[in-house]
């Protein structure tokens, strides 16, 4: 029988249990969605617990549909370096990191009558 903690795959991604913590908004990214000391150390106290996988709470991928203050934002090359020393930092610890990625969309504050929102057709 298996059990929690028996190495898995989940397709490709190989993991050291069966253990993924879920995306959950921490509201402690900087305004433009960069990185700061304080969110770095808690995905990285958690990489310590064990976990297999970390989830990343969302990120928005577009500069002008920031839906709430404090997101992880992924929407330029300027995020490139401090997400490859944030991943392999986690990685140094054994688990893998996803990231939870989201358009705002209607959520946009935004008035929608001056620009495009992007999204489904209906």
């Amino acid at each position: 029988m298996k059990s929690i903690f028996d190495k898995t795959k989940l397709g490709n991604l190989e993991m050291k249990n069966r253990i993924i913590r879920g995306a959950l908004w921490e509201d402690l990214a900087d305004e433009k969605g960069h990185l700061t000391p304080e969110l770095s150390a808690i995905y990285e106290e958690l990489a310590q617990g064990g976990p297999a996988t970390l989830i990343t709470g969302y990120a928005f991928v577009t500069k002008d549909e920031q839906p709430n203050s404090g997101m992880m934002g992924i929407y330029d090359d300027s995020f490139i370096p401090e997400y490859q020393k944030f991943t392999n930092k986690i990685h140094e610890y054994g688990a893998n990191v996803i990231m939870q990625i989201v358009y705002g969309g209607f959520m946009t504050t935004f008035n929608v009558g001056e620009r495009t929102i992007w999204g489904p057709s209906t």
